[in-house]
């Protein structure tokens, strides 16, 4: 399978280290999670996205988990919208902060990517 426009800009811009794993797990359109990282500073947007079952190897971040959902879409990837929503529980950024509850966000799940 040959990678899309998107998919080929998205694996150049990887370390060179990781471009054959990320074109793979894109060719393959894997099903991915949407959750908040916490190993990076500031540098690294807060939303990583990883296949199912290799979370820690990551495809992207992005600055929400909107933006990770749509994006990883965008990519060819598979987010399942109803678990990140059920995950995401509606909370403000301040209550989740004070709970201590890193993976707790506010969150409206975009539509569908059209296929």
């Amino acid at each position: 399978m040959v990678l899309t426009p998107a998919q080929q800009v998205h694996v150049e811009a990887a370390f060179p280290e990781c471009r054959a794993d990320l074109a793979g797990y894109l060719e393959r359109g894997v099903e991915v999670v949407v959750f908040r990282q916490t190993e990076c500073g500031d540098d690294v947007p807060p939303f990583a996205v990883a296949p199912k079952e290799r979370q820690d190897f990551w495809l992207g971040c992005w600055d929400s988990a909107e933006l990770a959902a749509s994006g990883a879409a965008a990519l060819g990837l598979r987010c399942d919208l109803d678990e990140l929503e059920a995950e995401m529980q509606t909370v403000s950024p301040q209550q989740a902060d004070d709970a201590g509850l890193a993976n707790v966000r506010s969150v409206t799940p975009p539509a569908p990517a059209p296929r």
